[in-house]
């Protein structure tokens, strides 16, 4: 659905000069995918969005969508519509008129509007609403109808950016369903812009993981949750102990990985030899599960996030750290 060759992007400043926010970028987004793109702010995610709906043009590179070069076309001639932080609802007008408003400006005939409208109320649950102001609904219910206004006019991709940011914690886990039961019920391509890795692993089919205007690893969220490529993609993507170590037969110092859920925490007392011994420097109930901070004898610490640990281990006490073989992965940096 979406190819990005070679995409670069500048920016001129006043204060530095020329600011390169992409990166020579190339991905392939498949239709009818839930796709991320996923890093922390300034990363360069934004600006890659921006570039696909036709908000911006790249400096170099080229972008097709749907097979077309969409160099020449301004953002209301490509088959894209975008979701903003800001629902940016009218608040003069129902919900029924926001959701028509695009259709309007394209000149969809009357009758055609009205059905729409009614289809994209109901794909977002909203049926009963139509009347009502955009101030009358709740922050979650806002958000839907600005889903609606976008997927009325039945475009084939559409962009999201960061649109659960503004909602609390529980309305955020009820919109990530809705999302994703969208981009089922559609069939449309979404591409969600996200600082958050939970949201990105829950709705995601792919995940580009971006940091300083490059793209440093695409995955599904599990591939990339188990076999992270470099370190950044290892601590941003959940979390991860690395371990400094070496391979035996060979000089060069490595890094390894290991998820905290992965190490395994035993009282010293009774225990075999493990990778490594310690002592509990802190101790955190989490509810699941606990999570254990060990300061290894040889000066290092590793996080474990442990169950059924009875009785549970204490701050200062001597411990054990082992973890099941094959579950560390070797960073690259």
């Amino acid at each position: 659905m979406i190819d990005i060759e070679d995409v670069s992007k500048s920016f001129s400043t006043r204060a530095v000069g020329l600011v390169t926010a992409l990166n020579t970028i190339n991905l392939s987004i498949r239709d009818n995918e839930f796709f991320t793109l996923l890093g922390p702010s300034g990363c360069g995610k934004t600006t890659l969005l921006r570039l696909i709906g036709g908000f911006e043009a790249p400096t170099t590179g080229k972008i097709r969508i749907d097979d077309i070069d969409a160099a020449s076309l301004p953002p209301q001639k490509r088959p894209v519509n975008t979701v903003f932080q800001s629902y940016a609802l009218f608040p003069h007008m129902t919900i029924a008129e926001n959701v028509a408003f695009g259709l309007e400006m394209r000149r969809v005939p009357k009758a055609e509007i009205d059905q729409r409208v009614r289809e994209a109320l109901s794909m977002v649950r909203l049926n009963n609403y139509a009347s009502r102001s955009p101030r009358q609904l709740s922050g979650g219910q806002q958000q839907r109808v600005a889903l609606a206004r976008a997927l009325a006019p039945r475009p084939k991709v559409l962009l999201l950016d960061e649109p659960l940011s503004a909602l609390d914690l529980k309305l955020r886990k009820e919109m990530q369903s809705e999302l994703k039961r969208l981009q089922r019920e559609t069939g449309i391509t979404f591409v969600l812009v996200t600082h958050d890795q939970e949201e990105a692993l829950a709705m995601s089919d792919r995940i580009a993981v971006m940091s300083a205007g490059s793209v440093l690893q695409v995955g599904e969220p599990r591939g990339i949750y188990d076999n992270p490529q470099s370190r950044f993609v290892a601590d941003f993507i959940g979390e991860s102990n690395v371990i400094p170590g070496a391979v035996l037969g060979r000089d060069p110092a490595i890094m390894v990985a290991v998820r905290p859920e992965r190490i395994v925490v035993s009282p010293a007392a009774g225990a075999g030899k493990g990778r490594a011994r310690g002592t509990v420097a802190s101790v955190t109930f989490l509810g699941l599960d606990t999570l254990y901070e060990v300061a290894l004898d040889g000066g290092s610490k590793v996080r474990s996030r442990c169950r059924d640990i009875e009785p549970p281990l204490t701050a200062g006490q001597s411990v054990v750290v082992d973890w099941p073989s094959g579950v560390e992965r070797h960073l690259v940096d």
